[in-house]
């Protein structure tokens, strides 16, 4: 039972989850924007009601912020202050004052280009069109314009001899000013009520006065700040050519202005103002310090917190359980797609050796957003060898809890889950286990390194020699996938904080070497600080292309040199102690639900626990039953991905050809993230929170690989993930730790 003081606090720990999302999509830009229907994603009410502009005070653009309130009112005279609601504000009249800041949904948008028109898709970058008022005076748009100018005309006079810019493109450098200063003035005011423009991806729609129609402009007096006529005389003009041509307008004299149907979106709500809205006078979160809970926005600097923060997503996940027809599926947002095996193999890197962004992108979403991968082994029925192999490998499965159910003597006959013979580790088990009086049994296995051969031996006394091997070799399938996934998490992790580029090193680097990635010889952070390099100028593109070539090279060298994939490491480049047995178990499952619980009505229920697992990454087949649950960082819910599965195969095989050869599901596998990818992938990639749920009506089984730390081996960050300069203080403490240290550090008393 949590304690009062959690469950009080466990607003603040969700929000821990909500953390990823926001900084993945910070950090690889292509993370999809928060679902509607997540909770807490708007702006509250004290921030709904202001506008937040900049104020340019200096050539080195240092900005003020300054807080006004929206001079707006809706039908019945009060202030609205709600935007959770699509009501009110948007939709009810309000006058707009020319010199007034205010902001409604715009009553027409037929000039707006089909791309950009409200498609009712029901995802928050759908477009809102709104009609904006600007007070120049407090969005500062005469400094603005001013600058603005400046820096368009000091590029364009280096355009022609002597510095004279024609006549004619004085005028247009004119106009972009003063367009490009409002536009930027309706994007601050948009971003303080939890909007943002929405010009989407086309280039034409950057250009002045395409995001918008220019309706009112009002020239503002430099001493007094008030609307004063310009040259013509006129106090109002309808669009900026007029006020410049007109009423002679120039850079540093300031302007109101009305824009209209301006394309806008719904922004998730910045994690600093969610905080302030749930804990406005800090008490939840000086006695969460006081605990010592990791709170969101902090950094995980430390194995310890690591483990903590772990634990508190898995105890901030709801414990209820949803059965088939309602549980959620995924969405349809790229994350929750199906990718090909093919696609993750080293052979479909780039010609130069770097990651296919595609396939990166694809992962890291996928990954981060959505706790988990589906990886299709057959490459939409291209090739069938591994699908064949997993479907051998569940009719073994399934063969071996039969004979253990039915027969007491085939049972006995496997040892009891025991640590394995000649290793030094409690990690490593092999056997069979029963727990929930017979709800939950386990078969632990392991490939014996020097001749792959499957623990425990006596297993093939039920399943037959044949159907060991068939095991194993589902295990090396699983394994593979597993490995190239964690190549290339750790290496678009390793591209983001630029860890192997170097300044001037394309030149000096060969396309292809082995060993840790090295420069002329020297190490990466040696050839940095030895002159080698050219300190004063900044990377090209040529060097950015290199890091990326080193950081997919070097988390190629940690997925063979450090995972365990049961096969012995055949370099001698690094220290290890491998020992007689993979440190990475292959788990057979037999989960029931017997429905002991004192709800007899329940259906179904939660019968494994949630948890994370202390692996780099953790490979479950597709199972003809689904239960597995991965807690979903983006919608805040718990996903089934075998579902998922199931869709993309009716799709994929709608008259069910291939199942002469192979089940739907033998052609899957869910991919989840572990706590050591958490670490390689420098937090990017929480650590999935997952469980299994089951049905009274039929069992599960399930057939997980935890790919985990070969023995003996030591982080090395400098070899694995670049130079120690971008290495954040939890790899700072992990650098030349013994793999089995790191492991023993993540384990906490909750989990088994």
């Amino acid at each position: 039972m949590p304690s009062l003081t959690f469950l009080l606090l466990s607003p603040l720990i969700l929000l821990v989850g909500m953390h990823y999302s926001v900084q993945f999509s910070a950090a690889f830009q292509f993370a999809p924007p928060r679902s509607s229907s997540s909770i807490l994603t708007r702006f509250p009410e004290e921030v709904g009601q202001t506008f937040l502009h900049p104020q340019l005070l200096s050539s080195s653009c240092t900005v003020r912020s300054k807080i006004i309130a929206i001079q707006s009112t809706i039908g019945n005279g009060e202030n609205y202050n709600d935007f959770d609601d699509d009501e009110g504000m948007l939709t009810n009249e309000i006058q707009p004052i020319i010199g007034n800041n205010w902001m409604k949904r715009s009553s027409s948008i037929d000039f707006m280009p089909a791309e950009l028109t409200n498609s009712n898709s029901g995802s928050d970058d759908e477009s809102i069109y709104m009609d904006v008022g600007i007070n120049g005076n407090t969005f500062g748009t005469a400094d603005l314009s001013r600058r603005m100018h400046e820096a368009m005309m000091t590029v364009a006079t280096k355009s022609y001899p002597g510095g004279n810019v024609p006549q004619e493109l004085r005028d247009v450098y004119l106009l972009y000013a003063m367009d490009a200063t409002a536009k930027e003035a309706v994007k601050v005011a948009m971003d303080s009520n939890g909007y943002a423009l929405n010009l989407g991806k086309d280039e034409a729609m950057q250009d002045e006065g395409a995001w918008g129609q220019i309706d009112n402009v009002v020239l503002l007096d430099p001493t007094s700040g008030q609307p004063t006529k310009g040259d013509d005389g006129s106090n109002v003009y309808n669009s900026f050519v007029e006020a410049i041509s007109k009423g002679g307008w120039e850079p540093g004299e300031g302007y109101s202005f009305i824009v209209r149907e301006v394309p806008a979106r719904k922004k998730a709500m910045d994690l600093e103002a969610l905080l302030r809205a749930l804990d406005p006078d800090g008490t939840l979160w000086d006695e969460a310090k006081k605990q010592g809970i990791l709170l969101p926005g902090e950094e995980i600097d430390s194995l310890k917190q690591l483990a903590m923060d772990c634990e508190q997503r898995v105890k901030s996940a709801p414990f209820e359980a949803t059965d088939e027809a309602k549980v959620f599926r995924g969405g349809s947002s790229k994350g929750y797609n199906v990718i090909s095996r093919s696609a993750l193999r080293k052979s479909n890197r780039n010609t130069d050796g770097s990651e296919n962004e595609t396939t990166l992108l694809h992962v890291m979403d996928s990954l981060a957003n959505h706790g988990c991968l589906i990886v299709d082994l057959t490459d939409g029925d291209a090739s069938t060898y591994d699908a064949t192999i997993m479907s051998e490998m569940w009719d073994t499965t399934a063969s071996f809890f039969d004979l253990a159910m039915n027969d007491e003597t085939m049972r006995n006959s496997i040892p009891p889950m025991q640590q394995a013979e000649g290793v030094g580790s409690s990690h490593a088990m092999v056997g069979f286990a029963s727990f929930k009086d017979g709800d939950n049994q386990f078969l632990e296995t392991r490939i014996r390194r020097s001749d792959g051969a499957l623990l425990p031996s006596e297993t093939s006394t039920i399943v037959g020699e044949d159907g060991a091997k068939i095991l194993a070799d589902a295990f090396h399938v699983m394994a593979e996938v597993g490995k190239d996934i964690v190549r290339i998490a750790t290496a678009a992790s390793s591209v983001d904080v630029n860890a192997f580029v170097v300044k001037g090193s394309s030149f000096v680097m060969s396309q292809e070497e082995e060993g840790s990635p090295s420069i002329a010889g020297l190490s990466f952070d040696e050839a940095s600080v030895s002159g080698f390099v050219d300190e004063e100028s900044g990377p090209c593109k040529e060097d950015m292309n290199r890091g990326k070539v080193l950081a997919s090279n070097a988390a190629l060298l940690l997925t063979d040199e450090i995972i365990d994939d049961g096969k012995p490491l055949l370099t001698n480049e690094i220290n290890r102690n491998e020992g007689p047995v993979s440190m990475s178990p292959h788990r057979m499952c037999r989960y029931s639900n017997s429905n002991k619980s004192t709800n007899k009505k329940e259906v179904i229920s939660e019968i494994f626990g949630a948890h994370t697992d202390t692996s780099f990454v953790t490979i479950v087949p597709a199972a003809k039953v689904s239960g597995l649950e991965v807690f979903d960082e983006d919608s805040l819910q718990w996903y089934r991905p075998e579902l998922n599965a199931r869709k993309h195969a009716k799709t994929l095989d709608p008259k069910g050809n291939m199942d002469g050869l192979f089940p739907w599901h033998s052609r899957y596998l869910i991919v989840m993230p572990g706590e050591l990818l958490q670490l390689t992938s420098r937090n990017n990639i929480p650590a999935a929170v997952h469980r299994v749920v089951a049905s009274v009506e039929s069992p599960r089984l399930s057939a997980p690989v935890l790919l985990r730390a070969r023995p003996g081996t030591q982080m090395n960050v400098e070899r694995y993930l670049g130079s120690l300069d971008k290495a954040d203080s939890l790899l700072l403490e992990c650098n030349e730790m013994k793999m089995e240290e790191i492991h023993d550090a993540l384990q906490q008393s909750s989990k088994s």
